[in-house]
């Protein structure tokens, strides 16, 4: 059998049909790969994706459902609950539509099963918050409607109760009440009508209380102290006749119905403390179910991570198994290809020209018709090519499908995305930002705006950060954004460089940040507002103090109007009583005023040189009387260490001081009070840590108590204020000053054990000069012999410091017995033991035979030191209580021969100045041309200065206010007007501009004195008179003597002797010091009192070269300074020509007038050495 032979043609065929069978097979495994591709990518993409999309959404969606129920229960109004449950449930629309979507993509997941019931009990947590808060906003406006009514109910008990207690009308209820009985029965029903006032009162701060009461026991324990305070009203309103008991049983049973009712204020607090509660706890159920439902829905997330993982994996190994066979098929046909070309190449080649034209013309765009004729290799490369095609225009189809989703993100995005190209248009931008823009989108893609900036950091206006950090050229820049409607907001930018189409442009993240804005701006405002209100409480308290000053004005002027009629004794007792209640009252109310400058920080610290102990003596001896009065001991005890001189305010020390040892002799019945000043460190070089403290045997304090001690208007047991009186503001305004020193204040204290209070502060030391030469009393003998334990303990160390030997007595049997045993150098003995007296004492030594030792006999302060029975030529002395360290040593010296006795007091030095009528005085009324205008609105005072003026003999006319004032002076000449500053219509400020305005328009060069009258008290009202022309100042309650000081002053007449206020004390005084002022100031006028005066002298001196030296150098605010504390010293001291002297340098300093400066400058330093040299006659006068 012959086989035909096989030719070029059959072995191209055959070299074909192999290479075409290669390509084939290579070909069914790329389609084989791409379709498993394919139909993995469709998979993850059309439903994983989606998936893993709404998980994240539906996470972030339940995390803002749950972080609104804080803002739920924040609401303060049904309103604004409403509109939060409205945003809530916009929320869980949102959530619903999520869970929906998860259930369509999942095909019923068991997983969708727990995600599920976690949404559900969410949203069942919400609605249960929503009602309690519903209900907790209801029980708390009832609870408000309450609290008003017993507003009302307070104001109207106050109203019919004044009535009721009005002596008038008491009257009308018993017309006939002539007897003393029926008179008795009167005031019985007053008192009656104010107990069951201020019980009912009582009862209403305990329902108020309860609105603030935190526990239900709290609520529980106000309601039984309301129980008992209605049961103590009802019964002064049983006793009272049925006429005012009928007034007033309304009101109780309306008192019994808010307390008792069946919607009181008892039962209303308890509910709104268990709402408070359920709501707590729903608002933690809350929490706890949001974060199982994020738990969940993290794990349904990580479900499907993994599962596209597992497809992932899956993909790879195809793919790496198919590229191999690919690969090798590749190569074979590659190789025949080559060794079958030039046989092919004309059969071949032209098709596969047709071929390459073809996937060019797709490479540029062209879409043509691909030559797929053919059943060879070539026509299958064809049909390859178009599958490649048609692959390629299905992942096109994909992407397009990916940007929308995109897309689609963006736009639910609460982020402003903007990305702006290299001129400054928007080329792309989403709906938030346009919203943030306030421009439609439309409108806002393809124009220039702020939101979207240019490439050059010029044009942004923003600081860059550097290139190379990720691209970001601005991170966190606070942007303002003007709307075209007018608005703006705030947004928080991040710029970044990026690509867009294929060019350079900037990405913008902008969150909008308007409301954190409008934050900041209403903190401001309430900055600005909390200031104005601190204004306000300063204008508050100079109305206050000008509002009390008003009618205290009235009342002390007519005391002292009073007082220089003819009284009786009990008259005069009586009269005394009302004046001493009456400064009582001025008192407290410069408490007030000192807390509210300390509050205010306008309360300035001297720094002053001053004597630690005689700072604390001097303490001592103002408190003296009342320590004595009560039968106290008053012990001053001050370690030897304590400087001699520091440096500090001594005025604001003494006044802490004053105030503790105040305090600790108004709550001690029986014992004594003790003053100790020790060193409590040395916290730097030049500086010394002194602590001050008060010890008393008195009533002692709880712990809760002394948590209470340190507030303003606050006392330890509301039963103190009504046993012992007071405002507990004295405390607090100790707590302030010490704290401005920079120190701490503290108590020690138990019930029944008394109390100690202490205080701490550093000083700076002072002159070391200022030491006295203190007496040797080394290697002396001495016996004391005092029953007081505090005190003989003192006197021991005191003298044991000197290197005294010291032996102590408590009797005088003990005293008997160590004198006899050896005689002392000195016998310090008091007046009294616990057994015998200081006199029976020494006849008991007299009486053994016992040679008498000199005897220094202290005494309580109250009396004379009458004559030891000792004989002739033994030395004896007598020391007051409360001892002071230092005469102590040089009477013992003195005693012992170890110091020469001081030289004998001169002589009467002048007359008594306080009671001496005022030079060239005269009684006769001045003519009518020397009237006075008076400018005052309130009655009593008119009454008041009318009286005062014709006591010291001037005409006076009154006009209601400032208009009446002009009508008055258009009319009539006057020679001064005295003006009160606040009335209505026109106050004195403006009258006396007007005034001024006036007479400069008249240019005749007559000025009218005009005399400023006010009860402001607050600091800087001189300097505001000064402003509006007025010359002078005076503060009410004016006295005669004030008054009388200014008339002769600026009237250019002399005021009429004022007679003597007391019968003059027994030693003189000098005519320049006011001595009763200083026994009023001091408690008597003693030594103490007269080293007290000396100190003035020492810290005066100095404020009067400062003035000189201001004034040489025209500094007119250093002189106005100088001078104003110069007259504040002196008229503490009593020193009254001297510190009118300074007052009028004070004026005409803040005037600026130079010529008016060098006058009272000169008077000042005329009237100050006579002021010296009269505290000089009274310290030789004054008794050892």
């Amino acid at each position: 059998m012959l086989f035909p032979r096989l030719g070029v043609a059959f072995r191209i065929l055959a070299g074909l049909t192999v290479i075409g069978g290669l390509t084939a097979a290579t070909s069914v495994v790329a389609v084989s790969l791409f379709s498993q591709f394919h139909e993995g990518f469709a998979q993850v993409a059309t439903a994983k994706v989606p998936g893993l999309v709404s998980a994240s959404q539906l996470a972030q969606q339940s995390g803002t459902i749950a972080a609104n129920a804080p803002a739920l229960v924040a609401v303060q109004s049904q309103s604004v609950r409403e509109a939060v449950m409205a945003r809530i449930g916009d929320q869980i629309d949102l959530l619903e539509d999520l869970m929906s979507r998860l259930r369509g993509r999942s095909g019923g997941d068991a997983d969708l099963a727990e995600l599920e019931r976690r949404k559900t009990e969410l949203l069942e947590n919400l609605r249960t918050l929503n009602a309690q808060v519903e209900r907790q906003l209801a029980v708390t406006a009832e609870t408000g409607a309450l609290v008003g009514r017993v507003l009302d109910l307070d104001q109207r008990i106050r109203r019919v109760s004044q009535e009721l207690a009005a002596g008038d009308t008491i009257a009308r209820f018993l017309p006939d009440a002539a007897s003393a009985a029926e008179a008795e029965a009167v005031r019985r029903m007053e008192r009656d009508v104010q107990r069951w006032a201020d019980h009912a009162g009582h009862a209403m701060t305990l329902m108020l209380a309860s609105t603030r009461a935190d526990h239900e026991a709290k609520v529980e324990r106000l309601r039984q102290e309301y129980l008992t305070a209605l049961d103590e009203a009802a019964v002064p309103l049983s006793r009272l006749p049925p006429a005012p008991r009928t007034t007033l049983e309304p009101l109780h049973r309306e008192l019994t119905s808010l307390g008792l009712g069946e919607r009181n204020l008892f039962t209303g607090r308890l509910t709104e403390i268990t709402l408070q509660r359920a709501v707590k706890g729903a608002v933690t159920r809350n929490q706890n179910v949001s974060d199982r439902l994020v738990a969940s829905v993290s794990d349904y997330f990580l479900g499907i991570e993994q599962d596209i993982a597992a497809r992932s994996a899956e993909f790879e190994r195809v793919i790496r198994e198919g590229e191999r066979a690919i690969v090798g098929m590749a190569l074979v046909s590659i190789l025949g290809a080559l060794a079958i070309f030039l046989y092919i190449h004309r059969n071949v080649v032209r098709r596969l020209r047709l071929l390459q034209a073809a996937m060019s013309a797709h490479e540029a765009g062209q879409p043509v018709a691909i030559p797929t004729r053919g059943a060879d290799e070539i026509g299958d490369m064809a049909r390859a090519f178009q599958f490649f095609v048609a692959t390629i225009k299905a992942r096109e189809r994909d992407l397009l499908d990916s940007e929308r989703r995109l897309r689609a993100i963006l736009e639910q995005s609460p982020v402003g995305v903007s990305i702006g190209r290299a001129d400054g248009t928007v080329a792309f931008a989403n709906a938030r930002a346009a919203e943030l823009a306030g421009v439609p989108l439309a409108r806002f893609v393809g124009r220039r705006h702020a939101l979207a900036p240019p490439m050059q950091p010029s044009a942004t206006g923003r600081a860059l950060l550097p290139s190379g950090e990720a691209g970001v050229m601005a991170r966190d820049v606070e942007l303002a954004v003007d709307r075209p409607d007018g608005s703006r907001v705030w947004a928080l930018q991040t710029l970044q460089r990026t690509e867009f189409e294929g060019r350079p442009a900037v990405l913008a993240w902008s969150y909008d940040i308007t409301e954190r804005k409008q934050a900041e701006e209403a903190l401001r405002h309430a900055k600005d507002a909390a200031e104005v209100a601190a204004r306000s409480k300063s204008e508050f308290l100079a109305t206050m103090s000008h509002e009390i000053r008003t009618p205290m004005n009235g009342v002390l002027g007519m005391l002292e109007l009073i007082a220089l009629t003819p009284l009786t004794g009990e008259q005069q007792a009586l009269l005394t009583t009302v004046r001493d209640s009456a400064t009582a009252l001025l008192r407290i109310i410069d408490d007030i005023l000192d807390l509210s400058k300390i509050e205010a920080g306008k309360l300035d610290l001297e720094e002053l040189d001053l004597s630690p102990v005689e700072l604390v003596e001097g303490v001592a001896d103002l408190l003296a009387p009342q320590a004595h009065h009560r039968q106290l001991a008053l012990v001053c005890q001050i370690d030897l260490s304590v400087p001699p001189s520091v440096r500090g305010d001594p005025g604001r020390l003494r006044q802490i001081l004053f105030n503790l040892a105040g305090n600790a002799i108004k709550f001690t019945e029986v014992g004594r009070v003790v003053l100790r000043t020790t060193v409590a460190g040395t916290p730097a070089p030049g500086m010394v840590t002194l602590r001050f403290e008060v010890e008393d045997t008195g009533i002692g304090i709880s712990e809760e108590g002394q948590a209470r001690l340190f507030q303003p208007f606050s006392q330890a047991d509301s039963s103190t204020t009504r046993r012992f009186g007071g405002t507990g503001l004295g405390l607090a305004i100790c707590t302030r000053l010490v704290e401005m020193m920079g120190g701490a204040i503290g108590v020690a204290s138990a019930p029944g054990h008394g109390s100690t209070f202490w205080f701490t502060v550093d000083l700076p030391l002072g002159d070391a000069d200022r030491a006295a030469d203190a007496p040797d009393l080394a290697d002396l003998t001495i016996v004391v012999a005092e029953g007081e334990p505090a005190q003989r303990t003192a006197l021991v160390r005191y003298l044991q410091a000197k290197h005294a030997a010291v032996a102590d007595a408590a009797s005088a049997e003990e005293t008997v017995e160590l004198t006899e045993l050896a005689v002392p150098d000195v016998l310090v003995l008091a007046s009294r033991l616990p057994d015998a007296s200081a006199a029976e004492v020494l006849e008991r030594l007299a009486a053994l035979g016992a040679p008498p030792p000199p005897t220094l006999l202290l005494t309580d302060g109250r009396e004379a030191g009458e004559a030891l029975p000792l004989p002739d030529g033994v030395p004896q002395d007598a020391l007051p209580r409360p001892l002071h360290r230092d005469p102590l040593f040089r009477k013992i010296a003195v005693l012992a021969g170890r110091a020469a006795p001081p030289p004998a007091a001169r002589a009467d030095a002048a007359a008594n100045g306080a009671d001496t009528p005022l030079p060239g005085a005269r009684r006769e009324p001045h003519a009518e041309e020397a009237a006075v205008l008076v400018a005052e609105d309130h009655p009593t005072n008119q009454q008041v200065i009318l009286r005062q003026l014709r006591q010291l003999g001037f005409a006076a006319d009154i006009a209601a206010d400032g208009i009446d004032a002009l009508a008055a002076l258009r009319g009539k000449r006057y020679r001064l007007l005295i003006t009160d500053c606040h009335m209505p219509r026109m106050d004195g400020y403006e009258l006396s501009r007007q005034i001024r305005a006036a007479e400069q328009e008249a240019g005749t060069g007559r000025r009218l004195p005009i005399i400023a009258m006010t009860a402001n008290a607050l600091a800087g009202e001189m300097e505001r008179c000064t402003a509006a022309g007025m010359d002078d100042y005076i503060a009410k309650p004016v006295t005669l003597r004030q008054l009388a000081d200014v008339l002769n002053r600026w009237s250019g007449a002399t005021a009429a002797p004022l007679p003597p206020e007391e019968p003059p004390p027994a030693a003189a005084a000098p005519p320049v010091l006011d001595l009763d002022h200083v026994r009023t100031m001091f408690g008597a006028l003693d030594a103490e009192a007269v080293t007290m005066l000396e100190y003035f002298i020492e810290t005066t001196a100095p404020l009067l070269d400062e003035a000189g030296a201001a004034l040489a150098r025209g500094d007119f605010e250093a002189l106005r300074h100088a001078a104003h504390a110069a007259a504040g010293a002196s008229r503490t001291a009593g020193a009254k020509v001297l510190a009118q002297a300074c007052s009028a340098l004070e004026v005409a300093a803040a005037r600026g007038d130079h010529d008016g400066a060098e006058t009272g400058r000169a008077a000042m330093a005329d009237a100050f050495p006579a002021v010296a040299e009269a505290i000089r006659a009274l310290r030789e006068e004054a008794p050892a």
